[in-house]
């Protein structure tokens, strides 16, 4: 897992594959994905993907998560900034296949230092298929 330093009002794109993942795999059998891979989540609640992000001050954010949901139900995830829930059972809807990506995104605030950034399975059928995250 690698740490971002991000510029005061600077952006960043941080790839699922170096995060830190739990219950889940950095997989390449799907097109379209952004650096070497993404992180297949394990059909399980709670498994996640977590990024450690550093901030050279405190700052609101735009978080967009990358994803892809080749399934024809919802798989919301939790996602959290410094062990905080932001967004309780956001949802990933279906994308047109495994190879179809899609952007959820919403507005987070970070402290100056470090952050960490998780996207938690929110039920037993895990999360979307997840790409990368892109701060802004």
């Amino acid at each position: 897992m690698r740490g971002y330093q991000l510029a005061s009002g600077g952006s960043g794109v941080y790839q699922a594959e170096e995060a830190r993942i739990s219950q889940g795999a950095v997989e390449s059998n799907h097109l379209g994905f952004n650096g070497t891979g993404f992180v297949n989540y394990d059909n399980i609640t709670g498994s996640y993907a977590e990024w450690t992000v550093e901030s050279s001050a405190a700052a609101g954010a735009v978080l967009a998560l990358r994803y892809a949901n080749g399934t024809t139900a919802n798989r919301p995830m939790d996602i959290s900034v410094n062990g905080t829930v932001v967004s309780a059972g956001r949802p990933f809807n279906p994308t047109a296949d495994w190879d179809t990506w899609a952007t959820s995104s919403l507005a987070v605030a970070l402290k100056s230092g470090t952050n960490t950034i998780r996207a938690t399975a929110a039920t037993a059928d895990g999360g979307p298929n997840v790409d990368q995250i892109t701060i802004s």
